[in-house]
């Protein structure tokens, strides 16, 4: 793909679900270097969500003439429906969509009908991948989520924590659970310690 010519600027959108993916975040900004854009934002947030600060600032920026560079159109949005309608509103505003991994460049027809067809197939592939976790625990006794605490253990907790002398790191050794856990248990019983 060419270097983006004859836009007004370029603005890239790198976005990770989670914060622990700093190394998807530094292929994308790896990828922008050769566009150079203009400015770069980066959000680490679910692509589910649909009210992001970051996407939400680069829209806000983006004027006619305009050039979105992503590297991925998962990195817009999991959803089929939101990103159609972010194509629809990008296409009212003039502003053209660049992906750098899918080949995807909207400035050409052939761009907008490809746009309209990863996004499905981007959706479909979100949904499997869920219906797949969902099979996979469905035939397994795992759980998702943190094991429940043994209410002995709740109870225990909740005696040693009124006893201002003992430390939450001493009340987490003696029954053998995490600093977090004595917390969370005190806050679930409204216990204060003052």
């Amino acid at each position: 793909m060419e270097q983006i010519k004859d836009k007004s600027k370029t603005i890239a959108y790198a976005r990770t679900s989670t914060r622990k993916q700093d190394l998807g975040l530094d292929v994308q900004l790896k990828a922008f270097e050769q566009y150079q854009p203009n400015q770069i934002i980066k959000e680490q947030i679910s692509g589910r969500k649909e009210e992001r600060e970051g996407l939400n600032q680069v829209l806000k920026m983006l004027k006619r003439g305009d050039c979105l560079l992503i590297y991925k159109l998962d990195r817009l949005s999991r959803s089929t429906k939101q990103l159609v309608n972010l194509m629809a509103e990008l296409n009212d505003n003039g502003i053209q969509l660049l992906s750098i991994s899918d080949g995807l460049d909207t400035s050409t027809t052939n761009g907008r009908f490809l746009f309209t067809i990863m996004s499905g197939l981007a959706q479909m592939e979100a949904e499997m991948i869920s219906k797949r976790t969902k099979d996979a625990l469905a035939m397994t006794d795992k759980k998702l989520g943190r094991p429940k605490i043994d209410t002995k253990i709740q109870k225990r907790v909740s005696e040693l924590y009124m006893n201002p002398s003992l430390s939450t790191k001493d009340i987490a050794d003696r029954c053998n659970i995490s600093i977090r856990t004595v917390y969370r248990i005190a806050k679930s019983r409204n216990l204060s310690r003052r």
